[in-house]
């Protein structure tokens, strides 16, 4: 042992190994158990922690040879059994002669006097600091050395805390840099634009895609406040989203409409999520996907269904992918021509249109050209809802996608009752004047 210091030494020696946040924990408590051996004048310090009925040696300075990190027993059979028990401390001057101390403790390490303190971690027994000689005293422990038994214990306790704290704030870091590199690599390779932004709305991270949708750089985006490209007529709903997302709200398909590096207008669709650090709001990350395209095509199906709606021909449109081809559109002229409402034909296939004197050779040839995928007319009679016939001329064109599929039946729709009346009429003329001329 080294040369006695005054006890007040000792007690700096412990706060200053605790107060050192550059060395690890097991170096300052280490350096807490070679103080307090040498302040209590005993051969061994040691640090125990208690799980399941067993205590475990987690660290030990001095040269016994049950005492050594990484050693354990029994909880009854160790000197900390009646410590965990206590408020306090206890303290042993005669471990043999003690009724604090179970012959199984002192047969199995053989210590002749002992104090030690439990640790208490978020209101749970963690373990015990203690301090032991083979040596019976020839008189107890002084208050003061209580007092600073005590004092190592409940800084080692603050520090297990904090090093939980560390730990727990160690694998938080670790998990949002992982976070944030399969973020980056999902970015880099998405069509999409991914980004990121701080409490103070500007953008800490913008994929390489916005290079391709807004034609910046993410590098110039950098920095700028969320608002700088957006088209004015979006800038209140976009204000009101990034409330919403500080709210600890996610955002879901908000179309915003932005200016691309040539003034030209994008409309994205933009979905957000808050990232939280307990209970606060640290950034916001999310995609936005350019729907310009789809928002066009939706422009220009709007306008060929108000066309269609404001024509004078009955137009229907039916489902190609459907089994019996049902009817999932029809105008107000179709209304008008056959007496069937709208939900009264959708679902329905056009052939409740046909009645008793409808000619089956002309309803083959629609049906044939249904089949092959082609635009085909035919004339043939129909009936109307209140049961009037009338000659339709139906033509039906297929409707492909993309792909080339065809996903629709586009039939339009032509009341030809009187030219087949003329026609008609002619025809008997002229059967009459040929029979005429011949007699």
């Amino acid at each position: 042992m080294s040369q006695k210091e005054s006890p007040s030494a000792y007690r700096e020696r412990v706060y200053e190994a605790f107060a050192d946040r550059s060395q690890p924990f097991e170096a300052v408590v280490e350096s807490a158990l070679v103080a307090g051996r040498e302040r209590l004048g005993v051969g061994v310090g040691f640090l125990t922690r208690i799980e399941d009925g067993t205590q475990y040696i987690e660290q030990a300075v001095g040269d016994h040879a049950d005492i050594q990190p990484g050693g354990q027993c029994p909880l009854e059979e160790a000197y900390c059994r009646r410590t965990v028990q206590l408020e306090g401390h206890l303290s042993v001057q005669d471990a043999e002669a003690s009724p604090e101390v179970s012959e199984q403790a002192f047969e199995a390490f053989g210590l002749g006097s002992y104090i030690g303190c439990k640790i208490v971690v978020d209101d749970d027994v963690y373990g015990t600091v203690c301090f032991a000689d083979t040596e019976a005293r020839d008189r107890p422990f002084s208050e003061a050395e209580e007092l600073f038994a005590e004092l190592v214990a409940r800084l080692t306790g603050r520090a297990i805390e904090r090093r939980a704290y560390e730990r727990e704030q160690a694998e938080r870091t670790a998990q949002l840099q992982a976070e944030k590199r399969r973020f980056e690599g999902i970015a880099e390779n998405s069509f999409d634009v991914l980004f990121r932004l701080d409490p103070a709305g500007q953008f800490s991270y913008v994929s390489e895609a916005v290079e391709r949708v807004l034609g910046y750089e993410p590098e110039e985006l950098l920095g700028d406040d969320f608002t700088t490209n957006l088209a004015a007529a979006s800038t209140a709903d976009a204000l009101d989203a990034f409330d919403r997302l500080l709210g600890d709200e996610s955002v879901q398909q908000l179309e915003l409409t932005f200016l691309d590096c040539d003034g030209a207008v994008v409309t994205m669709e933009v979905n957000a999520t808050p990232i939280t650090d307990g209970d606060s709001i640290t950034a916001v990350q999310g995609v936005g996907r350019d729907i310009t395209e789809r928002k066009e095509r939706e422009s220009e199906i709007r306008l060929r269904t108000r066309a269609m709606e404001a024509a004078e021909v009955p137009i229907t449109m039916a489902d190609a992918t459907e089994s019996d081809n049902p009817i999932v559109y029809a105008n107000a002229a179709f209304e008008t021509v056959t007496g069937y409402s709208r939900d009264q034909i959708t679902g329905n296939n056009c052939r409740v249109l046909q009645g008793p004197d409808t000619d089956p050779d002309g309803v083959a040839t629609l049906r044939a050209g249904i089949d092959e995928n082609r635009p085909v007319t035919s004339q043939i009679l129909n009936y109307r809802r209140d049961g009037t016939p009338f000659w339709n001329r139906i033509t039906v064109t297929p409707i492909e996608d993309e792909s080339g599929a065809v996903t629709h039946y586009l039939g339009f729709q032509q009341d030809v009752t009187d030219q087949q009346r003329i026609t008609r009429l002619v025809e008997l003329l002229n059967r009459v004047l040929r029979h005429n001329l011949r007699n």
